[in-house]
């Protein structure tokens, strides 16, 4: 921790940091039926995350089982269309979860004054490109699709 960290427990995220006058607040947290040990990320405000930040992540927490069983049919297909799991590699919807390490969530910023939404995006790591990261979207507690970094 630096000199200048500011620490806060913030409702549903937990405790949360950031350093000097960063808007970006950072913390860890595990979510049933999406994984544990994410390195957790909130675009907020110079006080910390917004109300709509907030209700965002509320419903991704709320909701966590529909978005993975949602969002598990377009993982395997968009794996599959980019070509990195090797010849061999059974990955289907059975054993897709098995092969992915949960990274990182992103809060991301509202979309300007007077928002009234946020979107998250949970990011895992594959095991066949290392660089690559797969994200899964959200937006109002639902799936919205499924993307790279």
């Amino acid at each position: 921790m630096g000199l200048f960290t500011r620490n806060l427990q913030a409702a549903p995220f937990g405790a949360l940091s950031a350093e000097g006058q960063s808007k970006v607040w950072e913390g860890t947290v595990g979510i049933a039926h999406l994984g544990d040990g994410f390195a957790l990320r909130v675009h907020g405000a110079k006080q910390g995350p917004t109300a709509a930040q907030a209700q965002a992540f509320s419903r991704l927490l709320a909701n966590a089982r529909q978005i993975r069983d949602d969002a598990t049919p377009a993982l395997v297909a968009f794996l599959l269309e980019c070509e990195v799991v090797p010849p061999g590699v059974a990955l289907n919807e059975g054993t897709l979860w098995g092969f992915l390490t949960p990274c990182f969530i992103e809060v991301h910023p509202d979309h300007g004054p007077g928002a009234t939404q946020s979107a998250c995006s949970v990011g895992y790591e594959i095991p066949w490109e290392p660089s690559q990261l797969v994200h899964i979207n959200t937006a109002n507690g639902a799936f919205t699709d499924v993307h790279s970094e």
